[in-house]
């Protein structure tokens, strides 16, 4: 269940505007997840803010990768139910990650949001490809400091367990690369909120339990006729103590 040409295309738009332009601004609409559930399982959540569940077509999602604490491959059984996603790893997991293609939405003539690309809606002059990435822990160690190579990803500083009501700090990485002035939050945009800084680092304080941290930008695409803006969010769901 790896990357494929989508992720690459991703990768390079993704890279392409950031150096243009910077981030310019939250991205505010949906963010994908993957929540453990009872026998080792898991079980990929979407929804809107404050954690809103919605449905979600299966085929959005992309590709999920798990490793081992050693950073080895875990085989995956995904099955699609009814209430989601869900996956089963074949041994030992340190951490899951995950791509999702939410897909192209574009503003109609009267200013409708449609789930399809600008040239496939007459008069539309504004549209948004919206990409989700996401990583969640499941055993902390030296792996989980390590990036994956995901065209936008959010590391971990430290191996050991966050604790709640302690600061931990992260790396906001675009292509590879420390990613400056990008809004990193609780949950979603907007909740307890701050900003990286020129090295792509950014402050979070952890609650007890399980923890959904929230990153994104929306950066403007030219010369594509699908879309005008790319919008790329990221979720790291952990467990503190």
């Amino acid at each position: 269940m790896g990357a494929g040409a989508g992720q690459q295309r991703i990768m390079q738009s993704v890279a392409a505007a950031y150096v243009a332009l910077l981030c310019a601004g939250s991205a505010t609409a949906h963010t994908a997840w993957i929540e453990p559930t009872g026998a080792q399982g898991f079980v990929l959540r979407f929804g809107g803010h404050a954690g809103k569940r919605e449905p979600y077509e299966p085929t959005k999602l992309k590709s999920v990768q798990a490793v081992d604490a050693q950073g080895r491959a875990v085989q995956l059984e995904r099955t699609d139910a009814a209430d989601g996603v869900r996956l089963q790893p074949q041994g030992e997991v340190a951490l899951l990650a995950l791509h999702f293609d939410n897909g192209f939405f574009s503003r109609d003539a009267v200013g409708k949001s449609v789930n399809r690309p600008m040239n496939e809606v007459p008069g539309a002059t504004q549209g948004t490809w919206a990409v989700k990435y996401g990583k969640t822990i499941v055993r902390w160690g030296e792996v989980v400091t390590r990036p994956l190579k995901q065209p936008f990803e959010v590391v971990p500083l430290a191996a050991a367990v966050p604790r709640a009501g302690q600061p931990m700090l992260v790396r906001v990485l675009i292509d590879g690369q420390p990613a400056a002035d990008v809004e990193v939050a609780r949950g979603d945009a907007g909740q307890d909120s701050t900003r990286t800084d020129a090295q792509g680092v950014a402050r979070f304080v952890p609650q007890a339990g399980l923890n959904r941290l929230w990153a994104g930008c929306r950066t403007a695409v030219a010369g594509d006729p699908r879309h005008t803006q790319l919008s790329i969010e990221y979720a790291l769901v952990f467990e503190a103590r």
